[in-house]
């Protein structure tokens, strides 16, 4: 082998070489989005990247906004190394200036799901003393059911009630399975207490504490930064309804390496703590509009939004506390990527705030969502821990979450 190299090794030089530029090349492709958006008919752009951006001096027309209800104009630049290598050709959209008020509070979510999450199946004992599990094979983690002999089925409680009334008698259901419906049969098993069960865990709500993003002029507002999903299946929950309720801080768990820390909040229910409706739960957040009282009590500061090529990898401000005491904690931005993946992992920061690391250890469960702010604009928010680091996270640009 070592004569072979010394033979090749001008040859394996070269190719190590030709290895290493195409790599380069590849990385610094990574750097550069391919869209856009600015403010600005001559705006200069500077990238997170060691490149220069030109522009093109033409313009063209385009629908924009969420329901291509707008007119605005694209603008197209090109991207250079060292102003003289091509990169790639950035195209962007121009829009009006945009603000949003940043607001950082955690506040209670309660979801209720479109129909029967089912979130697993178990074996149950029958009269006979044998455990049986009728669901096993049948019925899948993340399936919906969405009637039960052919009656619509809402509630864990109305599905109860459908097995108890058939008395052992198999029963068909129907299931939503990745957008699709399909009917089974299963065989209810009588217990020794004298009822009957399919075996299924099943759920139709949940609650949590999450923390709200922004709110916006009309009413609307958008928190988490992302999803909420089966912890199982990671699969986002179909929602039918929710509520944003107020939420006191009773208790934090420090993370720790290994353990990500959590909020334990106090949830107030009732319409006189209902802060807003919860109208969209997608990847990028939950959404819907603020009731008066919510826009009161959580409309903060007026920011202008900052896009993904405005951010630096440099020192930014992470907003998070209670009604009436939001603060400002201090974070770095180490790591962008412009085109991420998955939209609500497009920067990767860390905590240097020493009050907060002391009291949160750096992230918890809970801070979702949390406006992060760079250079006086709201750039992004908060979205995941770093298990291994957990002064470490994840954020989304502002942007996806307006954009959704």
């Amino acid at each position: 082998m070592q004569q072979w190299y010394q033979k090749h090794r001008k040859n394996a030089a070269i190719l190590y070489g030709i290895i290493y530029v195409i790599s380069g090349y590849m990385m610094l492709l990574s750097y550069i989005p391919r869209e856009i958006t600015i403010t600005g008919e001559e705006q200069k752009i500077s990238l997170a990247a060691p490149v220069s951006v030109e522009q093109v001096h033409q313009k063209q027309t385009v629908a924009v906004g969420q329901e291509k209800s707008g007119v605005g104009s694209v603008q197209k630049y090109h991207c250079k190394l060292f102003g003289i290598i091509p990169l790639g050709t950035i195209e962007a959209t121009v829009k009006e200036n945009q603000c949003v008020n940043a607001v950082g509070v955690p506040v209670g979510i309660y979801l209720k799901m479109q129909s029967v999450y089912v979130a697993g199946t178990k074996e149950i004992k029958n009269t006979a003393g044998d455990m049986v599990n009728p669901g096993a094979y049948v019925v899948k983690e993340g399936d919906y059911v969405v009637a039960a002999q052919g009656k619509k089925v809402s509630t864990k409680e109305q599905l109860q009630e459908m097995v108890t009334n058939c008395q052992g008698q198999s029963m068909v259901l129907t299931l939503l399975r990745n957008h699709e419906y399909m009917d089974v049969r299963l065989q209810p098993v009588k217990t020794s207490d004298g009822s009957y069960k399919l075996g299924l865990w099943v759920k139709d709500d949940m609650a949590g504490v999450g923390t709200v993003t922004y709110t916006k002029s009309d009413g609307s507002y958008g928190a988490l930064g992302h999803g909420i999903s089966d912890s199982g299946t990671g699969k986002l929950l179909l929602l039918e309804h929710g509520f944003l309720y107020h939420a006191s801080i009773t208790n934090i768990t420090p993370s720790s390496i290994g353990s990500p820390g959590e909020l334990t909040g106090l949830i107030s229910y009732g319409t006189q703590s209902r802060f807003g409706d919860v109208t969209e739960n997608s990847e990028v957040g939950i959404y819907g509009e603020m009731a008066a009282t919510g826009e009161k009590v959580l409309r903060k500061r007026s920011y202008p939004v900052g896009y993904k090529q405005e951010i630096k990898r440099a020192p930014a401000t992470m907003l998070f506390g209670e009604e009436g005491n939001v603060k400002s904690y201090g974070i770095e931005i180490q790591q962008i990527n412009y085109s991420p993946k998955e939209k609500n992992k497009a920067f990767v920061f860390q905590v240097t705030d020493k009050e907060l690391i002391e009291k949160t250890g750096g992230i918890i469960q809970g801070m979702s969502g949390s406006p992060i702010v760079q250079d006086g604009k709201i750039i992004g928010a908060v979205t995941h821990v770093f298990v291994n680091d957990p002064t470490r996270g994840y954020g989304i640009f502002i942007e996806s979450m307006l954009e959704r």
